[in-house]
C-alpha cells in the first residue's frame, strides 16, 4: 500500500494523516469537515493503494462511563455516543467509496506520559509526536491522534 491514512472521527471535523509510504512524506494532517474527508482522500489518494487506519472508541469497554454531576455526566456520555455515531457513519461511507478501513481501539498512549487522564496531549507527548512525525507548527490534539495512528502502523 502506498497511503497509510490516519482518522481520529469527531462529531463535526476529524483528525486526518496522510503517509505517502513511497515518497516518505506526509501529504496532509490536519482537521477536515467529515462531509468533505472523501472529496479529500480521494484527491489524493486513490482507494486501491490506501489503507485507512481508523480509531473506534465504541471498540472500548464502557467508553462513555464519566464521573462528575449527574448532568455534566450526562452531557459528557451524549457527546461520546454522537462521536460514535459519526464514527460509524465515516467508516460506511469510506467503505462504500472503496476504502479499506481498519478499525483500531483507541492505542495505548503511556497512561499519563504523552496523554493526561481527560485525553488531552501533555508536552512530552507533543514533543514525542514532532520527533516521530517531523511534524512542526500547530496542529490540534484529534490531528495528533491520527498522526499517532499512522506512526503504530507505518
Amino acid at each position: 500500500m502506498t497511503f497509510l491514512i490516519g482518522i481520529d472521527p469527531d462529531l463535526h471535523k476529524s483528525g486526518v494523516a496522510v503517509w505517502n509510504s513511497e515518497l516518505k512524506s506526509w501529504l496532509i494532517h490536519k482537521s477536515i469537515p467529515n462531509e468533505d474527508i472523501i472529496e479529500v482522500l480521494i484527491g489524493i489518494c486513490p482507494p486501491e493503494s490506501s489503507k485507512i487506519y481508523l480509531e473506534a472508541g465504541w471498540l472500548n469497554k464502557k467508553s462513555n462511563f464519566r464521573g462528575g454531576n449527574y448532568r455534566v455526566a450526562q452531557a459528557k456520555a451524549r457527546n461520546v455516543g454522537e462521536n460514535h455515531a459519526a464514527g460509524k457513519m465515516l467508516v460506511k461511507m469510506l467503505e462504500k467509496a472503496g476504502y479499506k478501513v481498519f478499525l483500531v481501539q483507541p492505542l495505548s498512549k503511556g497512561k499519563g506520559l504523552l496523554k493526561t487522564k481527560e485525553g488531552r496531549w501533555t508536552e512530552p507527548g507533543k514533543k514525542y509526536i514532532i520527533e516521530k512525525s517531523g511534524i512542526v507548527g500547530a496542529i490540534n490534539d484529534d490531528v495528533r491522534d491520527s498522526i499517532y495512528l499512522v506512526e503504530w502502523f507505518k
